[in-house]
């Protein structure tokens, strides 16, 4: 009997229980045995995919005695990059690359030589740093509702490095403010099984459980679902528009008033949505509002790497409210995230 077998032989029992069994069983020699050929076999199947340049080029497990010309270092990244390229330019990778033409990557390319050498960190040597974010975060919240809240409060963000750095930003923030405000220790939190793989890593690095809900036969995550997981330790329930596995729009006005009814926050994942939802509808088309325009929504994470067209590592998070004061960043309470003052710090203001 092999592996697969093993876990087929659990399928009956709930999921929690067969979790269990299968920890335990991972234990006992002869187990641990036959997991470690099979693990040995899927990695020599994958270690061509892994690793398609295995002598092809040059490979450097530590610095060379002598270094290389710019000119040989060029010729490899271009020679990949050559290889590369032709994957994704004919369209065919989908989720993976977002682009608009070869005169938009071009120009890109022109503004991040220009900013190479840059340092947010040091926004006195580089203000433009400053300016860009802050334009930015505007542009984007007027997309979503205005700049304004239903209840007209203002809709601040931050430039993050990607989705996922947003996620984690919205939902520690979540976590901190639970913590403070209603003494929770042992917070959860409301994720859609179609929800974006960050939320996972949230949970894992905040230490927050996450509550799976299930999904319709249409992939939707519904407000009933939500009312049958929340509890006293729920911190904020999340939903996507769309999510990314089917596209599809999770009922998002409706799980949120759930979550405003219970005075809980509300995470709406736009990370697909966020640059084409709102011109859709200046177009006429029916969709959804999923934005700041709902009352129970009280952040957002939006892509400008996806339909935004900018590189990756680039993109936008907001809330409508400051969470505490010491991040001076978020006005109004849901935001101690992006901003961390240290005052003990022993190093100049300048260089925090």
């Amino acid at each position: 009997m092999n592996v697969e077998e093993i876990s087929g032989k659990l399928g009956w029992l709930p999921p929690a229980v067969a979790r269990v069994i299968e920890k335990r069983m991972k234990k006992i020699p002869a187990v641990k045995k036959m997991i470690d050929a099979e693990n040995q076999k899927t990695m020599i199947a994958f270690e061509h995919s892994l690793k398609p340049y295995k002598n092809k080029f040059t490979t450097y497990a530590a610095l060379p005695s002598s270094g290389r010309t710019h000119e040989e270092i060029l010729h490899d990244i271009q020679s990949m990059h050559d290889l590369e390229s032709s994957r994704w330019k004919e369209g065919y990778v989908s989720g993976g690359i977002y682009h608009g033409d070869q005169a938009h990557i071009d120009f890109l390319n022109k503004v991040y030589a220009l900013q190479s050498q840059s340092n947010p960190l040091h926004s006195d040597l580089f203000p433009s740093a400053t300016k860009y974010e802050a334009e930015i975060v505007s542009m984007v919240a007027h997309m979503h509702g205005k700049g304004k809240t239903a209840t007209s409060q203002e809709v601040c963000g931050t430039v993050t490095s990607g989705g996922t750095e947003s996620i984690l930003c919205a939902i520690k923030s979540y976590r901190d403010r639970a913590r403070e405000e209603r003494g929770i220790t042992e917070p959860e939190m409301i994720v859609p099984i179609t929800a974006h793989a960050a939320f996972d890593k949230a949970s894992q690095y905040f230490n927050i459980k996450q509550v799976k809900i299930p999904v319709t036969a249409n992939y939707e995550a519904t407000a009933e679902s939500v009312k049958r997981a929340i509890n006293n330790n729920t911190i904020v329930v999340v939903g996507s528009a769309p999510a990314f596995p089917h596209g599809t729009f999770d009922h998002i006005e409706a799980m949120s008033n759930v979550a405003l009814k219970h005075k809980i926050g509300f995470h709406t994942d736009c990370c697909l949505g966020g640059f084409v939802v709102p011109f859709a509808e200046k177009l006429g088309y029916k969709v959804p509002v999923v934005d700041f325009r709902l009352p129970g929504v009280t952040s957002m994470s939006v892509d400008t790497h996806k339909y935004g067209y900018a590189a990756k590592g680039h993109r936008w998070c907001s809330t409508a409210r400051r969470i505490f004061a010491t991040i001076s960043f978020m006005p109004q309470p849901i935001g101690r995230v992006v901003c961390i003052i240290l005052p003990p710090w022993p190093v100049r203001v300048r260089e925090l």
